[in-house]
């Protein structure tokens, strides 16, 4: 598994709020999308057709050391596995 970078917009952008970003493993950028999307819209109660990917800020790797923004490393939840 490959270490990508996913930064989602949810509604949350309306208001002015910045997006989301996640660290998630995945075989490729595509699961890896698809993996923080599905995650992004679960946890925050949002439909998948209000969300949009900032495909600037999608990439393989993880974000630098001093970065400036928080992001969430899914890859911790990924191990643990459903209901653990």
């Amino acid at each position: 598994m490959k270490t990508f970078i996913v930064t989602v917009a949810g509604t949350e952008r309306f208001d002015g709020e910045a997006p989301y970003t996640y660290v998630v493993a995945a075989s490729d950028i595509t699961s890896a999308i698809s993996k923080a999307t599905a995650y992004h819209a679960l946890s925050l109660d949002q439909r998948l057709c209000d969300l949009e990917i900032d495909h600037l800020c999608t990439y393989e790797g993880i974000p630098p050391t001093n970065c400036g923004y928080y992001w969430n490393d899914l890859r911790a939840e990924e191990s643990r596995g459903p209901g653990e």
